[in-house]
């Protein structure tokens, strides 16, 4: 059982320190990897995982629920801080330089990242007491997590620059440490909230996709709540971008319409993808 736990603990840790070396010292994933990674798990993986925890969840005490709640309520307060930071860190023009970290900004870091440790270490024990319900609930889905698996790693090959096989792990390393890989250990899944939806805002609770299925022609209504650039993209169930509809034009606050020809896909689920400077917002369709 000691050993168990200290595993448990480990690995818990492993992906807490994962997601926090993007504080400082690290170069991002390029761009497009990450737009594509994280549009695939919103669409394919955190459904599917939420719809696994929300089983956990009446297994779990009362008391549990709060201390999780409390334990979320922390991290995101983390989160707020080492982000805050991050902005501190970027550079005043872009391709400069980042400037070095000040004394007081070193020790800002080390105390978002103490904090971090002892709240996942409150999680895995609190994860622990689950972890026959946890296991088997991910069992449930390993068919899933190898397709998953596959889908990532294909998205990873397809986003590596020609010429640069060294950089062809680097997205399926983030996978790996800090996505699927992290949801797949104990304490991050018993951290996911069930009732959650997508981590980002949505642009427009009214937001429809019309015909739906569609045949030759499908069109997206949305409604824009802060003017400035929108850019709409139609993407595959992988999360890839198949084509881009608006590509940063300005839009005014208010209603709008876009329209694409899908007759040429093939018949399956694509999603529409709206970002605005109010957020991100998907919305799923079906190709007859």
């Amino acid at each position: 059982m000691k050993n168990t736990l200290l595993k448990t603990l480990a690995l818990a840790l492993l992906a807490l320190l994962a997601h926090f070396t993007t504080v400082v010292g690290q170069t991002p994933e390029p761009r497009p990897a990450r737009q594509q990674l994280q549009a695939y798990y919103q669409l394919n993986v955190l459904p599917v995982l939420r719809q696994q925890r929300q089983k956990l969840e009446a297994q779990l005490s009362t008391d549990d629920q709060s201390q999780l709640a409390t334990y979320r309520a922390q991290l995101h307060a983390v989160r707020q801080r080492g982000h805050a930071l991050r902005q501190s860190l970027r550079s005043a023009s872009p391709g400069t330089p980042r400037p070095a970290l000040t004394e007081a900004q070193r020790q800002q870091h080390q105390q978002l990242r103490a904090e971090s440790r002892r709240i996942m270490l409150n999680v895995a024990q609190l994860a622990q007491k689950h972890e026959a319900a946890i296991a088997q609930l991910l069992q449930e889905i390993r068919p899933q997590q190898d397709k998953w698996t596959a889908d990532i790693q294909a998205i990873a090959a397809k986003s590596t620059p020609a010429g640069q096989p060294e950089n062809a792990a680097r997205p399926a390393r983030m996978h790996h440490h800090g996505g699927l890989g992290g949801y797949m250990r104990p304490a991050r899944f018993l951290l996911l909230n069930p009732a959650a939806g997508s981590a980002a805002e949505p642009v427009s609770a009214g937001s429809t996709v019309f015909p739906n299925p569609a045949a030759a022609t499908s069109q997206l209504s949305y409604v824009v709540k802060k003017a400035g650039p929108v850019t709409v993209e139609v993407l595959d169930g992988r999360g890839t971008v198949l084509r881009t509809l608006v590509a940063g034009e300005t839009r005014e606050k208010g209603p709008h319409t876009v329209s694409a020809n899908v007759s040429e896909l093939p018949a399956g689920t694509y999603f529409y993808k709206v970002t605005t400077r109010a957020g991100v917002e998907t919305k799923r369709f079906v190709k007859q």
